[in-house]
């Protein structure tokens, strides 16, 4: 009975730390990957791309798409990030899926970049970043929730030139 309960609360806390570590909480087509992994995680993108993360010393965490048989840097490497998630999420409701690469920069910073593919072109472009201290959500409706450590959140809207206005 006591290997069973400690079982449980083993399993309960490598859940919870998994959970932590999350900078974009809620998505389902999501993958990130720590700093000094050897492996090399990819999502399929809904426009046909997929999004490959990968680690190199002295580079860091890299971001790299694949489309049309090409390979290439879809951002700057993070070199001294802990980890990277990145996801695919119509943020905006405009109808358009944009690619969020999330960082975790230190134990209490975590930063954002939304990226949007522009009419007619093929390329995704930044449209806004944005700085946490712990995690972001995307509840779906054109607004993103902020968290601190605490696990409190504030609520602000993504506006059309990609600021955020609290609410």
């Amino acid at each position: 009975m006591k290997i069973l309960l400690s079982l449980s609360i083993l399993l309960l806390v490598v859940f919870k730390v998994s959970l932590g570590q999350e900078i974009i909480k809620g998505m389902t087509n999501t993958v990130s990957l720590v700093k000094k992994s050897a492996k090399l995680p990819s999502i399929k993108n809904k426009d046909g791309s997929t999004i490959v993360l990968s680690y190199k010393e002295p580079d860091g965490l890299k971001v790299m798409m694949g489309k049309n048989g090409k390979n290439f840097p879809f951002c700057d490497p993070y070199p001294n990030a802990l980890m990277v998630q990145v996801a695919e999420f119509d943020v905006d409701g405009d109808g358009k899926q944009e690619i969020l690469v999330g960082a975790r920069t230190s134990t209490e910073t975590v930063e954002i970049k939304i990226y949007k593919k522009p009419e007619f072109e093929t390329l995704y472009k930044q449209w806004t970043a944005f700085t946490g201290v712990q995690s972001f959500e995307f509840p779906g409706d054109g607004n993103v929730k902020l968290y601190d450590m605490k696990g409190k959140s504030g609520l602000f809207k993504v506006m059309a030139d990609g600021q955020l206005n609290e609410l």
